[in-house]
């Protein structure tokens, strides 16, 4: 048990260290501002030769991609697996692959204030870092804190993503709720050897994201007036 403490402990230290580097250099500019739905010349040209399906097939495919490496990390931390820091690595490659999705449509500052803004996307990665720690260490007070956290990630990312596609904040972040809540009980469920129920609602949270790429593309194609 001893050892299995420690390989734990050593696993989510290496996650620890590289949330830490890449969040190192977050952005602190004005975020409203950065994803502004009126600056439409600038990046017109990411319009050229772009469908709505276009757009909502690359969505699907980075968000669904980010469920998926989010669980496979968070399952491999709480269990000590010396393959978590590798999933790690490839869930924030990931990550910079979606702010750059962003990045074209409304500009680089928009994809930095995406991915290193307080509460934004990088950090709600690292609150489920948050949240699998406390998990594995049995520490209640730590796990409300991430949850927390977590919440609050929903209410700020949703303003950003609704500032910049003209959706309802409140529905974006319904969206946002429902991605957090699944990821949280996949975890939850993993750590308790509840492997079938994980399994399930691995799928689930997986299937979401194609949901919220739905939702982003639509928004976007519209006032880019993409063809369909």
């Amino acid at each position: 048990m001893r050892r299995k403490a420690l390989m734990i402990s050593a696993a989510l230290a290496a996650l620890g260290v590289l949330v830490f580097a890449v969040t190192a250099t977050a952005g602190s500019g004005t975020l409203t501002r950065s994803v502004s739905p009126h600056d439409h010349a600038q990046h017109a040209h990411m319009s050229q030769g772009l469908t709505q399906s276009d757009l909502r097939a690359l969505l699907g495919r980075q968000l669904g991609e980010h469920a998926a490496l989010a669980m496979n990390a968070t399952n491999l931390g709480v269990t000590g697996s010396p393959a978590f820091p590798a999933a790690a690595k490839a869930l924030d490659r990931n990550s910079v692959a979606v702010s750059k999705s962003i990045a074209a449509v409304y500009g680089k500052a928009a994809g930095t204030a995406f991915l290193n803004g307080k509460f934004q996307w990088r950090d709600h990665i690292r609150f489920f870092v948050d949240y699998t720690v406390a998990v594995a260490k049995k520490d209640k007070a730590g796990q409300s804190k991430a949850v927390a956290n977590l919440t609050r990630y929903t209410v700020e990312h949703g303003k950003l993503l609704g500032v910049a596609t003209g959706l309802p904040p409140k529905a974006v972040q319904a969206d946002l709720l429902v991605h957090v809540l699944e990821l949280k009980a996949q975890l939850d469920a993993y750590s308790k050897g509840q492997y079938a129920k994980a399994a399930n609602l691995y799928r689930d949270a997986y299937a979401h994201m194609f949901m919220t790429a739905d939702l982003l593309a639509g928004a976007i194609a519209k006032q880019k007036n993409l063809p369909k």
